[in-house]
């Protein structure tokens, strides 16, 4: 694996902030009244995720001219039994489309079949000690040169239909997810690490090739995932979006579109040495979904469901267990800075800051239990700071004198695109939001769209134009798919890799879909291509805090607070969550 990647010094902090955070919740639930129960059932408690901090420095990467060789695997975790072969977890939506390498294989947690089970990634961090490890389909990588990473795969690996996993099926997922003309097909590997391409060394070797050098890539790499080739060349477009036919640990049965998704374990998933890569013990999953945190938290406690995601903190002592963690996302706004006439101006944006009473929002629909934020990277990445990452604070006066120096026009109405149940009581935040720059004069208004629609919303960015015209988007009308403003979109965004280079190459580059961002400062995409360049140390710090400054300082975004989830689980279930929304269910088990 070349050296082993550790997670940044960063790390070790964003943990300790969690566990004073989870400590909270677990302070506010034992408190909290219980409802009427007979004496005899026990109370209802919130438990701690348990995640230990990383003391290390991050390991500096290898001269190109020295490639090192991997670190040797650590010792295979033992396998795990069951004494409950089915399981049923409940989300809080309905996937989107079930295909890896489709538009709506997403981040979120609904998206968990595509991204976390169905296939393996190239690589992954582990959920114990947060190192970059392999999962089925590698054996270990080693840097050969600034922009080229090579990677040895591992014999006997096969997909789910039982086509053989090689160079070749390799170098496909890998053109797929870094295709520069498609944004990666609009696979959420791109927003990671950018332009790459795959060249065949051997039937069992791969060259990762990235367009400008890449230091850090097996820590970019983690949502980067394969398909059969061979079916996938003989399938048309809507069944490949509706499956996936990938190298992971479950394969899926049916999607029955509206009630569930139904997996079985893959009977020929070849673990490896990393606790993330076991054999499935739990033979069978349902994925259901209902939109109410009430009803998740209700299947809990009559074991309709044995995991619930997002609960609420209000629920808690419905169920019979109940774990709060992190899911490494940070809920924000994103402002269209290009084509919308007022949001273009830097003094309505920060108007709009300014006029947002946040810690009354937390205070009063989260319990006091969420920290007002102001970056869109979580505490711990490269690049984030106390400063570049603290909330706007809140100052009508002040806001009202900005849209004035703006000649802010209340014609222009400003929207807020968003979906029910992204996150924790998200419709009723951001309808406080309306209601506060309502009381400075602002034309508001909150739409709720269907999941395709808000797809649409945050993809209709500068990446959908290409070269020359990506980066002069400004100039450029509104692209599709949308063809119009987007005005504000929410977002929980997260940052898996922990290094700001994620939310430069997704959020701020002119060549991303979901970017309204194009040098709004002038050589803003000059700076982003010069620190994602930079070795790992000092420099890349510095560039990478200097870049997150910007992007606090230019109000181009309205973040609102790390997010902060509450799961309930069957008595009897075990599993601890990640410190991110990555589910994988060959780590469960029922005692």
């Amino acid at each position: 694996m070349g050296p082993t990647v550790k997670a940044p010094i960063g790390l070790a902090k964003y943990m300790l902030l969690l566990m004073a955070v989870i400590g909270l919740f677990a302070v506010a639930c034992s408190s909290a009244s219980a409802p009427a129960e007979p004496a005899s059932e026990p109370a209802a408690k919130v438990e701690m995720t348990g995640i230990t901090p990383i003391p290390s420095e991050p390991t500096a990467v290898p001269a190109a001219d020295a490639p090192k060789a991997a670190a040797e695997p650590t010792a295979a975790p033992a396998v795990v039994t069951t004494t409950k072969d089915t399981l049923t977890l409940v989300t809080n939506g309905e996937p989107d489309l079930l295909g890896a390498w489709s538009q709506g294989c997403s981040g979120n947690v609904p998206s968990l079949v595509c991204e976390d089970l169905a296939s393996d990634p190239l690589t992954w961090i582990d959920s114990t000690t947060f190192e970059v490890v392999p999962l089925t389909g590698v054996e270990k990588w080693e840097q050969v040169d600034p922009d080229r990473w090579r990677f040895y795969l591992r014999e006997g690996v096969t997909f789910h239909n039982g086509e053989a996993w090689n160079a070749e099926a390799a170098k496909m997922g890998i053109d797929m997810h870094g295709d520069k003309e498609t944004n990666g097909h609009g696979t959420g590997s791109f927003g990671f690490h950018g332009v790459i391409s795959g060249e065949v060394v051997d039937n069992m070797t791969v060259d990762v090739v990235c367009e400008v050098n890449c230091p850090i890539l097996p820590r970019t790499t983690i949502f980067l995932k394969f398909q059969a080739p061979g079916w996938w060349a003989a399938t048309e477009e809507g069944t490949r979006d509706r499956t996936t036919i990938g190298n992971g640990p479950y394969k899926v049965v049916e999607w029955r579109v509206g009630q569930e998704v139904e997996l079985e374990a893959f009977e020929d998933y070849k673990p490896n040495d990393s606790f993330d890569s076991q054999a499935p013990a739990i033979k069978h999953v349902f994925q259901v979904w209902r939109d109410e945190e009430i009803v998740r938290a209700s299947m809990i406690a009559t074991g309709e469901a044995d995991l619930a995601f997002e609960i609420g903190f209000e629920n808690i002592d419905r169920v019979p267990r109940a774990i709060a963690g992190t899911n490494n996302e940070v809920y924000i706004l994103v402002a269209d800075n290009i084509w919308h006439p007022e949001l273009k101006k830097k003094k309505v944006r920060q108007a709009l800051a300014l006029a947002i009473d946040c810690q009354s929002i937390v205070d009063n629909l989260y319990n006091g239990l969420q920290e007002c934020y102001g970056n869109i990277s979580q505490t711990g990445t490269v690049g984030i700071t106390a400063e570049n990452s603290k909330g706007y604070g809140y100052d009508l006066p002040k806001a009202k004198q900005l849209l004035e120096e703006a000649g802010y026009d209340p014609a222009n109405e400003i929207r807020i695109h968003s979906r029910q149940g992204r996150v924790f009581r998200d419709v009723e935040l951001w309808e406080s939001v309306v209601s506060m720059w309502s009381e400075i004069g602002v034309n508001a208004s909150l739409q709720i769209l269907e999941p395709s629609k808000a797809r649409e919303a945050r993809r209709s960015g500068c990446g959908q134009y290409k070269g020359d015209d990506a980066l002069n988007c400004s100039d450029q009308v509104a692209p599709p798919p949308m063809h119009t403003s987007s005005h504000y979109y929410e977002t929980a965004t997260s940052n898996e890799s922990l290094d700001m280079q994620r939310q430069l190459l997704l959020r701020n580059s002119c060549f991303n879909v979901n970017s309204r961002v194009c040098n709004n400062v002038p050589g803003f995409q000059d700076m982003i291509d010069e620190a994602i360049a930079t070795p790992l140390g000092d420099e890349r710090t510095a560039r990478m805090e200097n870049l997150a400054t910007i992007i606090h300082d230019e109000y181009w975004f309205l973040p609102m607070f790390q997010v902060v989830t509450v799961y309930g689980l069957a008595d009897n279930l075990e599993w601890t969550p990640r410190y991110d929304p990555r589910t994988r269910v060959n780590t469960m088990s029922f005692k």
